[in-house]
């Protein structure tokens, strides 16, 4: 499975499951986040300009593309990207002591300190300078690497397509202090537990809450070695 958020609306990229015979034109399966699947059929040039035009309303919603095979996935995205200018940036998840994550507000959303890679940085690099920059934490290098977002967004005629490297960084103290980078417009910060973090949704971004949700199941749900 592969998204792509252009503002609020997310284009998945998803094989068929097994046990749906055929390709529906709209079908509702359980356990889904949202509860909408939808075959698009079309042209590589179609689907770009269905998802360009979606993300412009400003409705969050979800479509499903579904195909026969991961690899038909892998090609699809190769030639999709291909259509955008590209940007590769890095991002720094950071869990303290007791497991709380830190967020920032910046122009009206939770957000996680990111940044783009520099010529002469590694995305882990970036990761860490970004957080050191933006809230004035020093971390070693990150843990591992965590998860990639991608997003979509316009800049006067030009399309830009996003690649986020997400970076783990493990905190040693208790919501140590945050010096936030008012320049950057973030205005504030929050330490949070993990039974809080959905309260924050609805202020916060697609690709925002894919990585949390990939950090709340796979790292703070994971069992310890």
């Amino acid at each position: 499975m592969l998204r792509v958020y252009h503002y609020e609306f997310c284009l998945e990229l998803a094989v068929l499951p097994a046990d749906v015979k055929g390709l529906p034109t709209t079908k509702v399966l359980p356990h889904e986040r949202p509860p909408r699947m939808l075959y698009m059929p079309g042209t590589l040039a179609q689907i770009r300009s269905f998802h360009l035009s979606q993300g412009e309303t400003g409705r969050p919603n979800l479509c499903k593309i579904f195909f026969p095979s991961l690899e038909a996935i892998y090609n699809f995205w190769e030639q999709y990207k291909q259509t955008f200018e590209n940007v590769l940036a890095a991002g720094a998840v950071v869990v303290e002591k007791s497991d709380h994550i830190l967020f920032i507000w910046r122009r009206g959303k939770w957000d996680l300190p990111k940044g783009k890679v520099e010529q002469h940085e590694t995305p882990e690099e970036t990761a860490r300078r970004e957080l050191a920059e933006e809230t004035g934490i020093s971390c070693a290098y990150p843990e591992r690497l965590l998860t990639r977002t991608y997003h979509t967004y316009t800049e006067g005629e030009k399309q830009f397509l996003k690649e986020v490297r997400w970076f783990l960084f493990r905190c040693s103290e208790t919501k140590p202090h945050v010096q936030v980078q008012k320049e950057e417009g973030i205005e504030g910060y929050r330490w949070v537990q993990a039974s809080e973090v959905p309260f924050l949704y609805p202020q916060s971004y697609g690709t925002i809450r894919d990585v949390i949700e990939y950090v709340v199941k796979d790292v703070l749900s994971a069992p310890s070695a």
